[in-house]
C-alpha cells in the first residue's frame, strides 16, 4: 500500500510573495499573494487531490469519479495516476481547453456535460456508493475528508503572521471553508473576505444581507471555476465569513481581467482570472475605503495562468506578421519611447 509520502509530488508550502509595486500604485502598506500557481499541476486543488487519494487508498476503493470545471480535474487525475487508481470525470464543456487538455495525459476518462449542478452532483454520488468509488468532487458536503488537504492553505498564511484581511476566490465556497479553518487552528485574527463575480454571487450576496440563503437563480459570469448558481459550501461559508467579521465582495468581469493583466505586467505574476478576481476584489476595496493604507491584506492565488489562454488567443495572432531585420530598430524604439510616455 502506498504511503502519503510517495504520493506527494511536493504540493503545498507555497510561498507568500509581495506586490510592491501595486501596493505602492494603491496606497497600501503590503499587498501579500499565496502563491498557490505553483503547485505541481498548478492550482491549490494538488492539496485536496492528495489528502482524497490517500482515503481512497486506505479505504480500499476501486478508483475514483468526479466532477470539474478543470483545475480539480488535472490535480485529481494526476494524483489518481500515482495512486494507482482509475478515475472518471464529468467535466463542462464550456471549460477552457486548456484546463480540458491538462487533464488528458493522465488517462482519465472524461465525460463533457452541459450542467453539473447539485442534482448531478447528488446522483454521482450515490453512483460512487455503489460502484465503491472516493467521490471527489471538490466539496466538504461530498468530499470532506479530502478537503482538510486544502486547511494547510490557512495554516501556513496563519504562520506568516503578517496577513489582516484574506481575499479567497470562491465558487461553491469549499476553498473558503478550508482557508477559514486553517486561519483558525493557526489562531489567525485576519478577516475572511468572499471574492466572487458580480453575475455570480450567492455567497457574497448572503453575507451582505442582500438574499437570505446563498443560492441565485443562474450564473452568466464567464469566470472558469466560479459559476456555481448553488454552492455545495455556501452555508458554511457564510458562517465562517461572518464569524471572522469579514465580507463579500462582487466583482464584474471585464475588471478581473484588467486586473489579471495589471498583476502579470506589473508583477510578473500570471494567474488565471478566478485568482486575479480576488486581487480585483481587494482593489475595490481600497478604493472604496474598505481597507487602510496599513492593513495588509493577503490574496490567494489559486491557479496558474496557463490554465486559461483564451483571452489571448487573438493577441497573439495579430503579431504573427514577420519582422524584416531592418524593422527591428525602429520597432523597438517606438516601444520605448511608447513605456516612456505611460510612467
Amino acid at each position: 500500500m502506498k504511503e502519503l509520502k510517495d504520493l506527494s509530488m511536493g504540493e503545498g508550502n507555497t510561498p507568500v510573495i509581495s506586490l510592491p509595486r501595486l501596493a505602492k500604485a494603491w496606497g497600501i502598506k503590503n499587498i501579500w499573494a499565496k502563491a498557490e500557481y505553483l503547485n505541481p499541476t498548478g492550482s491549490y486543488k494538488d492539496r485536496i487531490a492528495l489528502a482524497t487519494m490517500a482515503v481512497a487508498i486506505k479505504d480500499g476503493r476501486r478508483g475514483w469519479l468526479g466532477t470539474s470545471s478543470g483545475n480539480g480535474g488535472a490535480a485529481m487525475s494526476a494524483y489518481g495516476a500515482r495512486a494507482g487508481l482509475p478515475g472518471i470525470l464529468c467535466v463542462m464543456a464550456s471549460a477552457p481547453v486548456e484546463k480540458l487538455l491538462s487533464i488528458k495525459p493522465y488517462g482519465a476518462l472524461m465525460l463533457t456535460m452541459k450542467s453539473l449542478g447539485p442534482q448531478e452532483m447528488q446522483t454521482l454520488a450515490e453512483i460512487a456508493q455503489q460502484e465503491n468509488l472516493i467521490l471527489t468532487i471538490t466539496a466538504y458536503k461530498f468530499n470532506p475528508e479530502g478537503m482538510k488537504g486544502a486547511e494547510s492553505i490557512g495554516t501556513e498564511i496563519a504562520s506568516h503572521n503578517r496577513a489582516t484581511h484574506v481575499y479567497i476566490p470562491s465558487g461553491g465556497g469549499g476553498l473558503l471553508v478550508a482557508t477559514a479553518n486553517g486561519l483558525a487552528a493557526g489562531s489567525s485574527k485576519a478577516a475572511v473576505i468572499c471574492a466572487q463575480p458580480f453575475d455570480c454571487s450567492p455567497i457574497s450576496q448572503c453575507i451582505n444581507g442582500e438574499i437570505a440563503t446563498p443560492i441565485v437563480d443562474s450564473c452568466t459570469t464567464l469566470i472558469s471555476g466560479l459559476q456555481l448558481a448553488s454552492p455545495p459550501d455556501g452555508d458554511v461559508a457564510v458562517e465562517r465569513v461572518k464569524s471572522s467579521k469579514g465580507w463579500g465582495v462582487k466583482v464584474r468581469d471585464e475588471d478581473t481581467w484588467k486586473i489579471q493583466d495589471l498583476l502579470a505586467t506589473q508583477e510578473g505574476v500570471f494567474v488565471e482570472p478566478a485568482s486575479a478576481l480576488a486581487l480585483a476584489a481587494l482593489h475595490q476595496d481600497i478604493v472604496e475605503g474598505k481597507i487602510d493604507s496599513d492593513d495588509q491584506p493577503l490574496i490567494v492565488l489559486t491557479g496558474s495562468g496557463l490554465k486559461d489562454l483564451g483571452r489571448y488567443r487573438n493577441s497573439v495572432g495579430s503579431h504573427q506578421r514577420n519582422c524584416e531585420i531592418e524593422e527591428v530598430k525602429s520597432a523597438v524604439q517606438s516601444h520605448l519611447a511608447t513605456i516612456g510616455e505611460g510612467k
